[in-house]
């Protein structure tokens, strides 16, 4: 029965305040642009992953609406728990990457299992839940899509000696063999565009390094600098994406990508790139950096799908199915 006060036809996009201008608020924005009568906005102040005691106060109210996106398993998590009837089998739950806060394979499969749908960033963490007890009926490989303001510049051209890497700085990323692999391709030119690497950078010794440099991760160094490498570089230790792999690939570089996340549904190894496995030593990354001039496939043409309008169709579909699940539901008690 729908939960009173419930309107149909419609859906709230629930994201976090402090990623609402990164990958997973992103993803909600251009949802939003995408169908501006049928979704709103609201953002909430955590993920809501246990980690401080204050985050159980923290209760943003959430419209009733006829469905529900959340943009992360934990906060979909803290909502259902705190009203089940309003948010089962109505929402749709972003799943990034495994993360410790969400709790056990089978904890996460208890709770998700609740929800209409599970859209999952690759086919990797997709066979691992459901292969836990997820229904198949309710997961999907999402991937993610590409902006439409990233594109190659073609008046930029490529220069076969340089390597982009494209992140926020943190322990994950592996970034603790660059320097190494930095020093050991001195006839190389290595970029990181991102946010919050100083720190690493000046203790590292990178500073030092006349083949390395520094830039902002905005639009406008996006479409710039993936334009102009030759390799895209990821040495993370967990990944649901990452993202840039593929808007770095439709622009032209040939990745080479510890195996984690959607790698392995884009990445040809040996074709189009390279998997590398993760804690990679330094000499094995610079090999593969190496090998790149034996790379002649097209890197775009694995990604070039990857839009926000495949996206909004998809989730527009799930909307159109929940709605209608709702009406027949309604029916049945009607005339009961």
């Amino acid at each position: 029965m729908q939960f009173q006060g419930q309107k149909s036809g419609r859906m709230v996009l629930i994201g976090v305040w402090a990623n609402r201008n990164w990958i997973l608020g992103n993803w909600i924005r251009e949802l939003k642009i995408r169908s501006p009568q049928k979704f709103k906005i609201r953002w909430v102040p955590t993920i809501y992953g246990n980690k401080r005691f204050i985050e159980r106060f923290l209760k943003i109210p959430i419209p009733n609406e006829g469905a529900y996106f959340f943009s992360y398993p934990t906060i979909f998590a803290f909502y259902h728990n705190l009203n089940s009837e309003k948010f089962s089998n109505n929402s749709i739950v972003l799943y990034p990457h495994n993360e410790p806060e969400m709790g056990s394979l089978s904890e996460q499969v208890l709770i998700l299992n609740k929800a209409f749908k599970v859209y999952f960033f690759c086919q990797r963490d997709f066979d691992t839940l459901v292969h836990h007890g997820l229904s198949k009926e309710k997961a999907f490989v999402a991937h993610c899509a590409i902006d439409v303001d990233c594109f190659e510049v073609k008046e930029i051209p490529k220069n076969e000696n340089t390597v982009i890497l494209a992140s926020k700085y943190g322990p994950r990323k592996g970034l603790d063999l660059l320097p190494e692999v930095v020093r050991n391709l001195s006839d190389w030119n290595f970029i990181a565009m991102g946010k919050g690497w100083e720190h690493f950078i000046k203790e590292s010794g990178l500073t030092e390094l006349k083949n390395f440099k520094y830039v902002e991760f905005n639009k406008k160094n996006r479409s710039k600098y993936f334009s102009r490498a030759r390799v895209f570089l990821s040495l993370s230790r967990l990944e649901g994406g990452p993202v840039p792999l593929i808007e770095s690939m439709l622009m032209g570089c040939v990745p080479i990508c510890t195996d984690t996340g959607f790698a392995r549904d884009f990445i040809n190894d040996g074709q189009n790139g390279y998997i590398i496995p993760t804690n990679p030593t330094a000499q094995y990354v610079v090999e593969k950096i190496k090998q790149v001039v034996l790379i002649n496939e097209s890197t775009s043409k694995n990604v070039a799908h990857l839009t926000w309008d495949r996206i909004a169709r998809f989730t527009h579909t799930d909307l159109f199915t929940i709605n209608l699940k709702k009406k027949r539901s309604d029916l049945n008690v009607k005339f009961r």
